[in-house]
């Protein structure tokens, strides 16, 4: 897989998702709710050698990129053709629908980027555009190559064109381009309504476009000085490089860097009144994981995916400067904000957190927008990591050995027990992990119960609290989102075991301990226990007895 993309179909509830292929194959799946699994829509090859014009090794991996309104994915295959595979949004084209129903998907049809009416060669990468009447997909590439040793003799060589895809028509003229670009440029963002237009990452430099407005650049380093002649606005006191940067819009007109060393900026397009950006902000947030990619799950959810260290899931929350947010206690002194207006007479303290890879799961990190002469609102975002998957790869180096503390149960077992310790991850994201084949617990006391069958552990009532045993030192313990009570069942008879810090017998309390227990759960979010026995049926509240019901010959029972 070198590819996804997600997409909702007509008359679907739900997201498709597209996965490509390496070197040109492209599948369509859904997902199936009747058998829980996933089901395959429509499958589409692209490996016939008309398509590969001799070619038997292909270099480059496929590009695919979505419509932002679902009307069509385009797909690069072998750098030189561009799939175009159409989507059905209405019922009122019916040209292609098979006699069984209507088919979601349209025939495919191919475009020769090189037959275009600018003569595309070496596409860098591919998106499509917001705010056009049809799909309207930008290019990124290099007619002429050159590399950093050949500055001094060729520098701009990078141009976009921008061909506008009548579907039904299947003509795809050019309405826009523009050439003359860095040579180091490497990617293409779009930006959404209502501002539109096209971010373009350079190594060193950053470009706003948008068609019939003059272009906007700026300069993150004083190598872009050097390397164009782009009309480049210095940023001052930044000094970044963007290559590897991945990136994820949280606003119309915010987005999060995340750069190839794990640190995190708050990109900000600063605009006119005619939607028009006329300066960036960068404000340096804090310091994550080496990302290697990054989406927005749904709303104020973003996840960080990473091959090098642990993926996290991160909550954000707009807040403005008047709301009173306690920032975390570990926070350090950000960089300081880079802006290309003047800055104001007071700026704002920046807080920003450690470090996500070594921290707390419950670390907030402050993420603060920069002061503007704009009349945009100011804002900062509080960032809450949820989760994390934990990834213990790419693994350089293994060792095999004896566990260190082993609880004497456990070391008198025939299989031994033994231990992988393994180097993983990458700079700071680099960490030892130790491998076990089974899970091993520090045994703290045991004790034998003899005709124990069955066991229940239950939650005590809200606001619970339970009695301190002498060893304690006094010390309650709360049971409140705890298993407050072990009720363990024997031959005749049921034994109450309470959970603190230590397991003590209850000699007094609602339980019926005079005949064996048949089932024991919670019910009411856990504000009631009810035991159930052979004939009868008690319903507690922590120790108390709340009430009891008759029944018989009671065999098997469970909550629903």
């Amino acid at each position: 897989i070198v590819a996804l993309q997600t997409v909702q179909l007509f008359g679907s509830q739900l997201d498709s998702l597209l996965v490509a292929f390496k070197d040109a194959k492209l599948s369509l799946i859904e997902y199936d709710s009747d058998n829980h699994d996933l089901r395959t829509v429509s499958l589409h090859f692209f490996e016939q050698e008309e398509l590969k014009e001799g070619f038997q090794q292909v270099v480059g991996l496929p590009m695919v990129c979505m419509d932002p309104d679902q009307r069509c994915v385009a797909m690069l295959i072998y750098g030189r053709k561009l799939i175009i595979l159409p989507f059905r949004r209405d019922t009122t084209s019916d040209e292609f629908a098979p006699p069984g129903g209507l088919n979601k998907v349209l025939p495919s049809y191919t475009i020769d980027v090189r037959k275009l009416d600018e003569k595309v060669h070496n596409v860098i990468d591919i998106k499509f555009l917001h705010g056009y009447y049809e799909p309207t997909l930008l290019i990124l590439y290099e007619p002429i190559q050159t590399w950093s040793g050949r500055v001094a003799v060729r520098k701009d060589t990078c141009a976009i064109a921008a061909i506008s895809i009548n579907i039904s028509q299947k003509v795809h003229p050019v309405i826009w381009s523009h050439a003359d670009l860095p040579y180091d440029c490497w990617k293409a963002v779009a930006i959404p309504k209502p501002i539109g237009g096209v971010l373009l990452f350079a190594v060193n430099s950053l470009m706003y476009l948008n068609q019939s407005i003059p272009p906007y650049g700026v300069s993150v380093n004083s190598i872009a000085d050097h390397a164009t002649e782009f009309v480049l606005k210095p940023m001052e006191g930044l000094r970044i490089t963007l290559d590897c940067a991945q990136t994820s819009f949280i606003a119309n007109d915010r987005l999060v860097l995340s750069l190839k060393d794990g640190d995190l900026y708050l990109l900000t397009l600063l605009t006119d009144g005619m939607r028009s950006v006329r300066s960036f902000n960068f404000d340096k947030a804090a310091s994550s994981v080496l990302t290697s990619c990054m989406a927005v799950i749904e709303p104020e959810y973003l996840f960080l995916g990473s091959r090098l260290g642990n993926s996290l899931l991160l909550k954000y929350t707009e807040r403005s400067w008047g709301d009173t947010a306690a920032p975390s206690e570990e926070v350090v002194p950000a960089a300081p904000s880079s802006t290309t207006t003047e800055p104001p007479g007071k700026k704002k303290r920046l807080n920003t957190a450690a470090d996500w890879a070594g921290g707390d799961l419950d670390e907030l990190l402050q993420l603060n927008s920069a002061d503007s002469q704009t009349t945009q609102r100011l804002a900062y975002y509080v960032f809450e990591v949820c989760d994390s998957l934990v990834n213990i790869g790419p693994c350089t180096n293994i060792a095999l050995g004896e566990p260190a503390l082993l609880s004497e149960e456990l070391s008198t077992t025939l299989d031994p027990f033994v231990e992988l310790v393994s180097t993983s991850g990458y700079d700071k994201n680099g960490a030892v992990s130790v491998l076990q084949r089974t899970i091993r617990p520090q045994i703290i006391s045991t004790f034998e119960l003899a005709g124990c069958d069955k066991m229940w552990t239950v939650r005590g009532a809200e606001g619970s609290v339970v009695t301190p045993s002498p060893d304690d030192g006094g010390a309650e313990f709360d049971s409140r989102g705890s298993h407050a009570h072990l009720v363990i069942n024997r031959n005749e008879t049921t034994m109450i075991l309470e959970t603190g810090q230590e397991f003590m017998e209850l000699d007094r309390s609602g339980y019926a301990t005079n005949q064996p227990t048949v089932f024991a759960g919670n019910l009411g979010n856990d504000r009631y226990i009810v035991q159930v026995n052979r004939d009868s049926l008690r319903l507690l509240r922590g120790t108390e007895l709340v009430t009891e019901s008759p029944v018989s010959d009671v065999c098997h029972c469970s909550l629903a």
